[in-house]
């Protein structure tokens, strides 16, 4: 029996802490400046909140195996809501009961796009045994708990191409496609993330594929994004998909 899905936005955030430069203008001399290092820092943390700035969109739904395992799947759709790149290195989803109890948790390393430009959306899913949950209906809340910091190094440019959602014999949805790279690098282990979404465009669940392969500049490689733990009847409603896919390493890094 699968729960029934439940929404909620969350929001996530951290402050960067700047430096306090010698100078706080072209007119102000060091002398002023050190007099007044505490508006200056006021002023520069006031800044960074606008500037780094997620908002996280989780979904889930939960159900019981045949052979009697409680099971989750949680994702969620993370978008930069502020005015710099952003980047990931992993994110935390943690399955919690009304209580607040943790029923599970999971470190997702493959976010993808792991740097997030503003107004772009990143996407984490992941399936997760609830062995602290009786039930199903246990389940009431997913929430994400990350760290982001500022992207200072533009990523690889790899493209999703030639989509298709098929389904196996048991419904189970699978999505195949191309990465392509379009960069004057080789890349290497490639992450790809896909967003199976509703005729809404709202999320309901994230699928990947993981490819250890290099690829080289001009090339493209086939993925086949599926999650084995994932019924049918969670993604019956999904009629939409988008894909993204990250490397790990770029360059000299591919070569090692």
């Amino acid at each position: 029996m699968v729960a029934r899905k439940m929404r909620s936005v969350s929001w996530i955030g951290v402050g960067l802490l700047l430096l306090v430069s010698a100078c706080s203008s072209d007119s102000e001399t060091p002398e002023e400046a050190k007099a007044n290092p505490k508006e200056q820092v006021q002023l520069e943390q006031a800044e960074a909140p606008r500037q780094f700035k997620v908002k996280s969109t989780p979904v889930w739904d939960s159900w019981k195996t045949s052979e009697g395992k409680v099971m989750a799947h949680g994702a969620a759709e993370i978008k930069n809501t502020g005015k710099k790149p952003v980047r990931f290195d992993s994110v935390q989803l943690r399955f919690q009961d009304k209580d607040g109890r943790l029923l599970a948790k999971e470190e997702v390393l493959a976010v993808v796009p792991k740097v997030i430009h503003p107004g772009e959306s990143a996407y984490v899913g992941s399936t997760v045994p609830m062995e602290a949950a009786q039930k199903p209906e246990e389940l009431r809340e997913v929430t994400l708990h990350t760290e982001y910091h500022p992207a200072y190094k533009e990523p690889a440019e790899l493209q999703v191409k030639e989509l298709q959602r098929d389904e196996r014999d048991d419904r189970q949805p699978v999505v195949r496609g191309k990465v392509a790279n379009p960069d004057r690098e080789t890349v290497q282990d490639v992450f790809v993330v896909t967003a199976l979404k509703d005729k809404e465009g709202q999320l309901v669940a994230v699928i990947g594929d993981y490819l250890n392969r290099d690829i080289r500049p001009g090339d493209r490689i086939g993925f086949t994004a599926q999650d084995d733990q994932l019924p049918a009847e969670v993604t019956d409603q999904a009629t939409q998909v988008e894909a993204h896919a990250y490397p790990l390493f770029v360059g000299e890094q591919a070569k090692k």
